[in-house]
C-alpha cells in the first residue's frame, strides 16, 4: 500500500496520487439547497465523479478532458431527500435521473404497480461519510465506501460495500459491489446498473454490438418496432420513443487478450464466463463498453430513447425487469438469507482507438449467431 486516504482527509484542491493520478472532494448543492459530496479522482488518463449521497454511483466520466458520459444537466442531480421515489406509480426515479452508472436494486425493481419504485432505491442511499476513503498501491487506485440501502422500511434490509477500482492511465473502471442482508428473514435480492456511455459522439447515429441474436431481443415497450433494433439514430432524425430490449448474453470469449481488459482480467469472477456488451458511433471512432460475469448478472437490458435528451443505455441485471410476483413464480428470483452477502462485478470502459474497438467488437459478434 503507498496511500490511504480517509474521506476527511481530503481536500477541494488536488491531492496527488502515484503516476500523475489525483483525487479531491467537491460539496456542491442541488437546485433545492441540499448539500451532495463528490469524489473526483482521475487515474491519470481517466477522471470520474462518485456521489455519496446518491449510492456512490458513477456520476460523469472524462477521458483525457473529454467528456464520455451521458451529458445530463445538473439539475438532475438531486439530494435523495429531494426526490419521491413513490411519486407516478414508482416512476419518480426519473426525476433524480443523472449519473452515468447509476445502481438498480438491490431490493425489488423493476415492478410499478407492486408498490415499489422503478429501479429500486440504492441509486438514493447516502454512503457513510466516515466510511469513505481512497487507496492507492502500485497498480490500482480504489475508492470504497458502505451504503446503507434506503429501501421501502423504517430500517434498511441491506447494506452494500462498494469498491470502485480503476488502473494507472487505463479508460476503465472496475464496480464490485458487495450486497448484505442485514434484516432478520430472507429477502429477495434484484440488481444492476443503468449505464450511459456516450456523450455527444453519437450525434450522427452508432448502434449497439450485443452477444445475442437480433431475433432474440426481446420489445418491452408500446413503442412500434424497429428493422433494426441494434441501430442508435441521428439526433437530427428527430423525437424517437423509448424502446427497451431484454435478452440473455452468450459468454465471449479472448477477453483476457485484449489490451484495455488485461490490467482488469485477473480481478473478475470467471466460473460461469464473461459476457460483452458495446455502443460504438458509425465510424467506429468511439465506443463504450461494458464486461462482467454472467454469474452476477446472468441478463441484460438496451432502452434507447430521444427526447429532451438523448438516452443510449447498456443495462446489466441479475433477472429480467417484470414484475417481482413474476420474477418469483418463474424462479429466477434470488434470495439471501440473514448476514448472507452477494458480490457483483461490472466493468465499464470507453476508448477511442479503433483497433481496439473492432478488436472487441468481432469478439462480441461471434456470439450473435451462437
Amino acid at each position: 500500500m503507498i496511500l490511504k486516504l480517509e474521506y476527511k482527509d481530503l481536500t477541494n484542491t488536488k491531492t496527488n496520487l502515484p503516476n500523475g493520478a489525483f483525487a479531491y472532494k467537491e460539496e456542491i448543492n442541488d437546485p433545492f439547497g441540499k448539500e451532495i459530496n463528490q469524489v473526483i479522482v482521475s487515474n491519470g488518463a481517466l477522471r470520474f465523479s462518485v456521489i455519496l449521497e446518491r449510492g456512490m454511483n458513477i456520476g460523469e466520466l472524462y477521458l483525457k478532458e473529454q467528456k464520455v458520459s451521458w451529458d445530463r444537466e445538473r439539475k438532475f442531480l438531486l439530494h435523495p431527500a429531494n426526490v419521491d421515489l413513490a411519486k407516478n406509480n414508482g416512476t419518480g426515479w426519473m426525476d433524480g435521473f443523472f449519473p452515468a452508472v447509476a445502481s438498480i436494486g438491490p431490493e425489488l425493481f423493476g415492478t410499478p404497480g407492486e408498490g415499489l419504485t422503478l429501479h429500486g432505491t440504492s441509486s438514493y442511499s447516502p454512503a457513510v461519510l466516515d466510511s469513505v476513503r481512497i487507496t492507492a498501491d502500485d497498480t490500482y487506485i480504489v475508492v470504497e465506501g458502505l451504503v446503507p440501502v434506503k429501501g421501502y422500511e423504517s430500517k434498511p434490509a441491506f447494506e452494500k460495500k462498494v469498491k470502485i477500482i480503476t488502473a494507472y492511465n487505463s479508460a476503465a473502471v472496475l464496480i464490485e459491489e458487495s450486497t448484505k442482508n442485514v434484516s432478520t428473514s430472507e429477502r429477495v435480492v434484484d440488481d444492476g446498473h443503468h449505464i450511459q456511455l456516450y456523450s455527444s459522439y453519437l450525434e450522427n447515429g452508432g448502434r449497439y454490438v450485443l452477444p445475442v441474436a437480433t431475433k432474440h431481443l426481446l420489445l418491452r415497450d408500446s413503442a412500434p418496432k424497429e428493422n433494426d433494433p441494434l441501430n442508435i439514430p441521428a439526433l437530427e432524425e428527430g423525437p424517437q420513443p423509448i424502446r427497451c430490449y431484454q435478452y440473455v448474453p452468450h459468454a465471449v470469449d479472448g477477453l483476457e487478450d485484449l489490451e484495455p481488459i488485461k490490467q482488469y482480467y485477473n480481478l473478475l469472477l470467471k466460473e460461469k464466463g464473461l459476457t460483452a456488451e458495446m455502443i460504438m458511433d458509425n465510424g467506429s471512432n468511439f465506443a463504450g463498453y461494458v464486461i462482467r460475469p454472467l454469474e452476477c448478472f446472468p441478463r441484460s437490458l438496451i432502452a434507447k430513447e430521444i427526447a429532451d435528451t438523448a438516452m443510449f443505455a447498456l443495462e446489466p441485471c441479475r433477472t429480467r425487469p417484470n414484475r417481482m410476483s413474476q420474477i418469483i413464480t418463474d424462479g429466477e428470483a434470488i434470495y439471501l438469507k440473514p448476514q448472507e452477502e452477494l458480490v457483483t462485478q461490472c466493468l465499464i470502459g470507453v476508448s477511442f482507438e479503433k483497433e481496439v474497438i473492432m478488436s472487441l467488437a468481432k469478439a462480441i459478434e461471434e456470439k450473435m449467431y451462437a
